[in-house]
């Protein structure tokens, strides 16, 4: 009697919660902060972050991160040097303050400026793991054949836990698949998006040879 051959696929679970979210992935709006509701009377401890299954049957992920860069740091601190400098010449020059006054409003004027240059520029970020590919923001593909079992992993950049990289071997070449900078001292944002990433490679690329059960 010849055997029955049947495929059986990988189980992917996703979070129930997330339901909302993926509705709203659909109609084309975009995740805000400000839209997240109460799961279950409370409110989400996630920060923006939303993973979900697309329609393609793959995994989706997005997240924010803050954006850091030397392009950005030489940009603040001009801003910072042109603000005080600006405000020093009209304080010191035009003013009729004293010159305590001036020396007070100027170190002021410095303070609030530096403030403002340093606050956090929030950047959001997609990936989705396919059955044969990574996509990263929409836009650029890696493809699974490509990484093998090199899986990306979190990495410090400039020695700064702040700074970090997602990163992996593509090919024969190391790559640095996206960023994953920390809001603020208690974000684990990078932490977790990795772990999501190898669970997500795990049930997609981890099984790739057909399954076959065989029953009599």
């Amino acid at each position: 009697m010849d055997d029955d051959l049947r495929f059986v696929p990988p189980d992917v679970e996703f979070e129930p919660s997330r339901t909302n979210e993926v509705a709203r992935l659909e109609g084309g709006s975009q995740t805000d902060d400000s839209e997240e509701q109460p799961i279950n009377g409370r409110r989400s401890p996630l920060n923006g972050y939303v993973r979900m299954l697309t329609p393609e049957g793959g995994i989706f992920i997005l997240y924010k991160d803050q954006y850091r860069s030397l392009f950005l740091t030489i940009v603040r601190v001009s801003a910072w040097i042109l603000v005080t400098a600006t405000g020093g010449w009209l304080l010191f020059s035009v003013s009729s303050l004293s010159a305590e006054g001036c020396l007070l409003n100027f170190g002021l004027l410095m303070l609030i400026s530096w403030l403002i240059v340093r606050l956090p520029i929030k950047v959001s970020h997609s990936v989705e793991i396919r059955a044969d590919a990574m996509i990263l923001d929409g836009k650029d593909q890696f493809y699974a054949e490509d990484i093998g079992d090199h899986w990306p992993e979190l990495h410090m950049k400039d020695d700064d836990p702040d700074r970090m990289v997602v990163c992996g071997i593509c090919g024969t070449r190391f790559v640095e698949f996206m960023t994953a900078n920390r809001l603020d001292k208690n974000d684990r944002t990078p932490e977790v998006l990795v772990a999501d990433l190898r669970a997500a490679m795990e049930q997609l690329w981890g099984r790739r040879e057909v399954t076959f059960e065989t029953a009599l």
